[in-house]
């Protein structure tokens, strides 16, 4: 069964409310200590990488977070980063 466009945007926003809830407060000392947190991050962004890249391409182009999000699945995904933390801590500091 395929997904509508709708139900992608709101499994991004689902993560993206879920990453600035999280982010509230967190320094980037705490979240280097945190092993479940820098999980759940990552899957986080996973999701929100793979949603991306099931929208429509008319679409993209509306959403801020494709590119990030898609630059750092990769990274992950090819083990250009430390599994991904470094870059994850950069988009904390964004959040």
């Amino acid at each position: 069964m395929s997904h509508s466009a709708l139900e992608y945007l709101r499994h991004i926003l689902e993560e993206a409310n879920y990453l600035m809830a999280q982010a509230q407060g967190l320094n980037q000392a705490q979240f280097a200590r945190d092993d479940t947190l820098k999980r759940a991050f990552v899957r986080s962004l996973e999701i929100i990488g793979e949603a991306t890249k099931r929208v429509p391409t008319e679409l993209r182009g509306c959403l801020k977070t494709c590119q990030t999000s898609q630059t750092t699945h990769h990274e992950m995904d090819h083990g250009d980063t430390d599994h991904g933390f470094t870059r994850v801590g950069d988009i904390l500091v964004i959040l």
